[in-house]
């Protein structure tokens, strides 16, 4: 029978957090046993909980006592983890696409709008039941939310420093900002040198200076997020290749949106953009087929395209130097230490199911989520007496992450999975960033091959009597160009936008 593969994990030393679909179930961390869980709740409540859909977004606080979710429903819902109790119901402007706590309990939301927008824990009657309307959103708050800063493309991730002070924050076009926080208008630096969507940040425990990110690019990038400085590129491609088995078609287009959803700068191209996708031959498939080749009803011919996305980097608190991360689609989790070089080992821990998200505990433990029914021919189901872990748990010793016997919690994560039906699986669109984040799916995928031919091309030009700035290629300078054009403006903004603050 199908079942929910489990998509986020939290793990406290009391109680645990798991999201299956648009379900939650809080488990007691040192027997196993199931607390709560919204599949058991009654009539309209539960029917309240599957008409959301999938769960997309979630964060614990700090002290794991609050939980934020959000879905496609634009709902931001946050729940009191003892007891699974619904404090509140508030509505957001645009589809979220990460959630974050800051220390004092405020709820920070990005959005696909390019906006962070902030919420109190607890509403208060009055933000509850006005509408800011801020000449400097992008649009109507319906739940009275304050904003702190906003990109004119899609945010994919952010974090806050463990300070407090600033606000580090990702979109899909290239750009990595860092700002003050709150006062996001006020922007510290830009971490500037990604060619492709910046989908993964991170800033180690051990190195608060330094920031990683990943995304489309074949390496992680390393900064000094303060300055702004680049410091090292790391290849992790080639090591990581070979594990990628969920790609998508080769025509799909991506980013598929409605047009009130689309970001500042890009409004009002929702029409045309949908008569382009329907001469193209995907319009509505893409909100169907987003897992490409890895789900039912792929069209015969087509080729699958490989696309590059890195979901989440972290580091090991207690262990310095060890970096993790993974990759949209991939069956392995990954890992190398920053002391080994200029050209660290880049390690793999295989899994032979997509990894979906995973979890780095301070102890070493590495708590993994597996798509474990997923089969190339797209077939969601376990057959009967078929025993396949959604849930798999290594642990680091000196140098290696090792398997070790199950734990109560383990063996019940692997056990309490929730029945679905195809439809309720097809919503999932858990490989959504593979069509969502590249622009032309097919011209990111060969974007690494199209570069390497353009530089050979310059290369025979220059030795036929041209000569090129610095060897790089016109596609290079061009590159070059358009992002310093862009760091100076955004610049001169941000101090316009200051002065005009102050």
């Amino acid at each position: 029978m199908p079942r929910y593969p489990h998509s986020h994990l939290f793990w406290r030393s009391e109680h645990s957090v798991i999201i299956s679909g648009p379900h939650i179930q809080i488990l007691d961390t040192n027997t196993g046993d199931v607390l709560h869980s919204t599949a058991n709740f009654d009539g309209d409540y539960c029917v309240g909980i599957m008409e959301s859909g999938p769960i997309r977004c979630v964060a614990l606080n700090r002290c794991g006592k609050y939980l934020a979710t959000s879905g496609d429903d634009k709902k931001l819902m946050v729940w009191e983890v003892s007891g699974l109790k619904l404090l509140s119901s508030r509505e957001i402007p645009k589809k979220p696409t990460c959630i974050n706590f800051a220390n004092n309990n405020d709820i920070l939301v990005a959005d696909k709008f390019g906006d962070i927008v902030r919420y109190p824990l607890h509403p208060s009657s009055e933000s509850s039941s006005q509408h800011t309307d801020d000449a400097l959103a992008s649009r109507e708050n319906p739940s009275g939310g304050q904003l702190i800063l906003g990109h004119t493309s899609l945010l994919t991730t952010f974090l806050l420093t463990a300070d407090e002070q600033y606000i580090v924050t990702a979109d899909r076009d290239e750009h990595i900002r860092v700002s003050w926080y709150p006062q996001g208008y006020t922007i510290e630096s830009y971490c500037l040198g990604h060619e492709k969507y910046v989908s993964a940040v991170h800033i180690p425990s051990w190195s608060p200076g330094i920031l990683i990110s990943g995304g489309g690019d074949s390496v992680l990038r390393l900064w000094d997020w303060f300055s702004g400085k680049p410091l090292r590129t790391i290849d992790i491609f080639s090591a990581v290749q070979p594990f990628i088995v969920v790609n998508v078609p080769k025509n799909k287009r991506g980013w598929k949106d409605e047009d009130e959803d689309e970001p500042k700068g890009k409004r009002g191209r929702g029409k045309n953009k949908a008569k382009f996708e329907e001469t193209q031959g995907v319009g509505d498939r893409d909100a169907e087929d987003s897992q490409g080749s890895a789900i039912p009803g792929e069209q015969p011919g087509e080729v699958p395209t490989e696309v590059f996305v890195v979901h989440k980097v972290t580091s090991i608190p207690s262990m310095a130097h060890i970096i993790v991360f993974n990759v949209v689609g991939a069956t392995a989790i990954f890992w190398f230490s920053m002391n080994d070089g200029s050209e660290p080992c880049i390690r793999h821990q295989p899994f032979y199911k997509p990894v979906i998200d995973f979890t780095l505990e301070e102890d070493g433990s590495l708590w993994v989520l597996l798509d474990a029914d997923w089969s190339p021919q797209g077939i969601r189901t376990m057959e009967e007496g078929e025993a396949l872990n959604c849930v798999e748990v290594r642990r680091w010793t000196s140098d290696n992450f090792t398997a070790t016997d199950p734990s109560p919690l383990t063996l019940s994560l692997n056990s309490c999975t929730l029945p679905a039906t195809e439809a309720d699986l097809k919503s999932l669109d858990l490989y959504s960033d593979l069509s969502l984040l590249p622009k032309n799916v097919e011209v990111e995928a060969e974007s690494r091959t199209q570069d390497l031919s353009e530089i050979a091309l310059d290369d025979a030009a220059t030795v036929d009597g041209g000569s090129n700035e610095k060897g790089m290629s016109k596609r290079e300078l061009g590159r070059l160009k358009h992002k310093k054009a862009l760091q100076h403006s955004s610049i001169a903004g941000s101090k316009m936008f200051a002065l005009n603050a102050g």
